[in-house]
């Protein structure tokens, strides 16, 4: 297995039409964003060999804790569920999309997700790949 520390504040992946990746800040943002993940992850991932055939990813996202909530909440908030947006999807398609390409062929070869989000003082993503070993055999009958 191959982890991967990406010290960034997790984003929802962005719709983007042609020309508006270019003029949209939400989407400038969203492509600076990727980008960070893709530089992080060539770093960490030196003299590796490209993910081949299927794996299993395992993604922990660490969500910043909002700066309004009161002390108490605050003090208790590292490692609860985070539960409101950015939609866990939307994170997973940004760091997939991320990848591609730098960790494995393409996200297609993705058979086996695994994503939590939990509230940390220092937000980042944790991202595990394994190549999946076991083969699945038809039943004959």
């Amino acid at each position: 297995m191959i982890t991967l520390n990406i010290p960034v504040e997790p984003m929802g992946a962005v719709r983007m039409t042609g020309r508006g990746k270019f003029v949209k800040p939400n989407a400038k943002r969203y492509l600076s964003y990727k980008d960070f993940i893709k530089l992080k992850a060539k770093e960490q991932l030196k003299g590796q060999d490209l993910f081949t055939g299927p794996i299993t990813v395992d993604i922990l996202f660490q969500m910043p804790i909002p700066k309004s909530w009161a002390k108490w909440k605050k003090r208790i908030a590292p490692g609860k569920r985070h539960i409101s947006t950015p939609d866990i999807d939307n994170l997973i398609k940004g760091v997939f999309d991320a990848l591609n390409s730098i960790a494995w062929t393409d996200d297609k070869q993705v058979s086996d997700v695994t994503a939590v989000k939990i509230y940390s003082e220092e937000p980042g993503i944790i991202v595990g790949i394994e190549k999946v070993t076991d083969i699945w055999v038809k039943a004959s009958g």
